[in-house]
């Protein structure tokens, strides 16, 4: 094969990788419009877990608030508070609550906003370089006083999506892959106009 041929492949082949490293976005479904005035306190509810992953719901619902509380521009319900008014209402964590329930909640949490979740698959999957996680979840934003679905999110990542050269860079477990995930979908929402209470 002359030099000339061989130029073509591994253009072809760089290209490939660089497809394959490139990050995906998250998706981002505007359903209502949110509310003109500023969204402050927010209500973080447990996620549901429809993958196989042990406690995969739990893991990314306490990455997500932990997140969204370090974004400093919201005033996010305490997690207790969150199961307490559950245990009254018999609603089991994990399980979606009705709209009457949503409106119940945010009406007892004081909240303008509900996060809902669910983690639709999460695993770890073991490669040459180490670990390799993957994770897809689904995150809705509600009116707490309608109970209505305004902003759908849909993301989807894997470890092997940060890797820069070669194995540097990537995302070795769930929890630091949930951590990212996390990031990139407050980071769109914010992005989008869902910012908080400014500071």
């Amino acid at each position: 094969m002359s030099i000339r041929c061989i130029f073509p492949v591994i253009g072809a082949i760089i290209l490939v990788f660089l497809y394959s490293c490139s990050p995906r976005g998250a998706t981002l479904q505007v359903l209502s419009p949110l509310p003109k005035q500023e969204i402050c306190r927010v209500a973080v509810l447990p996620f549901t877990n429809e993958s196989q992953y042990p406690l995969g719901g739990l893991i990314f619902y306490r990455v997500f608030m932990a997140e969204m509380i370090r974004t400093g521009h919201f005033d996010v319900a305490q997690e207790g508070d969150i199961r307490d008014i559950y245990d009254q209402i018999k609603l089991l964590p994990g399980q979606q609550p009705s709209i009457e329930q949503i409106r119940l909640l945010g009406s007892r949490l004081g909240a303008q906003a509900i996060i809902t979740g669910s983690v639709i698959t999460m695993g770890e999957q073991r490669q040459f370089l180490g670990m390799n996680p993957s994770l897809a979840v689904h995150v809705n934003i509600l009116d707490a006083h309608t109970g209505k679905i305004l902003w759908s999110t849909y993301h989807h990542r894997e470890g092997a999506d940060y890797r820069k050269v070669m194995h540097f860079g990537m995302v070795n477990t769930v929890t630091s892959l949930a951590q990212h995930v996390s990031q990139e979908i407050l980071t769109l929402w914010f992005d989008k106009g869902f910012k908080g209470c400014e500071k």
